[in-house]
């Protein structure tokens, strides 16, 4: 079953800035990988991104913009393809290019198998053989990573292939000049620092054949909060969860009072209907976690955490409503009694003066 998109903006332009040809191409991706739409503009140009002559889906993201050898090449990403993604995309006002996108049905689910740490750099990941299956991996956001195809290799089998989501690696944007392939091509390695953007399947296969051996690479998430936050009693309190690693799982809360491990409660049954989860900017199912009116009962240790991953923590303290009222009403009250003072010492000073004139005038 396949779903097609329309991706028309491409626009591709020699060095002087002329648009060239319109270039046409298909592409396949698999429903939930990633997807991103190019656009080259000159360097004066800037992106504005449209779908059917609208706002482009809200899950779709404009990448920075870069400039190189006279041209400004912008992206707009989403992090899975989705059927809601089909239509035509402009980032110009004249539009030079087509790209249809076929995205095909995800695959149904693979039974469950232990996952198994990616290797660091200088190692490598030995994948099953003979099975055609992914296997689950996951890897840490900013270490490098490898694979190794171990897939038995003839004198007439070619050369090995190595594919992201489907797609040879050496036309994935996101991973030019990253990676290195060694030991005559049977190794994979990212060089440098890897990013979120890096997850996927990763396959490898001989010549023209069929994938052999293949990943499911996953970044290893863990969670970011606040070390503390504080709110004034009766307002609105929201903490956000901000998660690194994808693709991004859901976010579970509990509340504490105190940061002793053992005494952590769900926080919709801590605070009951008054927490309210949901989804936040970043994508992320119940990172966003809402108080509309604080309570000093709320106050505590407050835990997100991801999947598996690293939780964070944030204490939470809630102001009394009236607590920046009392140091006004403190110098309210000192200025009252010094204008008091003042009064009752200009009338004892001014009291006798008024006596002295009173003698004057009789005496005369």
């Amino acid at each position: 079953m396949l779903r097609q998109l329309l991706l028309p903006p491409v626009l591709l332009f020699i060095a002087l800035g002329v648009p060239s040809n319109a270039q046409n191409a298909d592409v396949t991706v698999e429903e939930g990988a990633p997807l991103t739409v190019e656009c080259a503009l000159r360097v004066e140009e800037r992106a504005d991104w449209r779908k059917d002559g609208g706002a482009v889906p809200s899950d779709m993201r404009a990448a920075g913009e870069a400039a190189a050898g006279g041209k400004l090449t912008a992206r707009l990403t989403a992090a899975a393809a989705r059927a809601h993604h089909a239509g035509e995309y402009t980032c110009a006002r004249q539009p030079a290019a087509r790209v249809r996108v076929r995205v095909r049905a995800a695959r149904p689910p693979r039974p469950a198998r232990p996952p198994r740490e990616a290797p660091a750099e200088g190692a490598a990941a030995v994948a099953p053989g003979g099975d055609v299956a992914l296997e689950l991996t996951y890897y840490d956001v900013g270490r490098a990573f490898s694979f190794n195809c171990t897939v038995p290799r003839t004198a007439d089998a070619g050369g090995f292939v190595w594919r992201k989501n489907g797609t040879l690696v050496e036309e994935v944007w996101d991973l030019r000049e990253r990676y290195k392939l060694e030991e005559g091509g049977a190794v994979f390695r990212l060089a440098g620092r890897s990013n979120e953007d890096d997850f996927g399947n990763y396959t490898c296969a001989l010549g023209g054949a069929a994938p052999a051996l293949g990943w499911e690479l996953r970044g290893r998430p863990y969670a970011k909060l606040p070390a503390n936050t504080n709110v004034v009693e009766g307002q609105k309190l929201k903490l956000v969860c901000r998660v690194v690693g994808k693709p991004y799982p859901e976010v579970k809360w509990t509340v504490a009072n105190s940061s002793e491990e053992g005494n952590a409660t769900d926080v919709t049954v801590a605070l009951g209907a008054r927490a309210v989860l949901s989804r936040s900017e970043q994508g992320v199912a119940g990172a966003e976690l809402v108080l509309e009116a604080a309570q000093r009962a709320d106050a505590g240790v407050y835990s997100c955490v991801a999947a598996d991953g690293l939780a964070a923590l944030t204490t939470l303290r809630v102001k009394d409503m009236y607590a920046a009222l009392w140091p006004f009403l403190g110098i309210c009250a000192e200025v009252f009694v010094l204008c008091a003072i003042i009064l009752v010492y200009e009338k004892r000073r001014t009291k006798p003066e008024l006596d002295d004139s009173d003698t004057d005038n009789h005496e005369q």
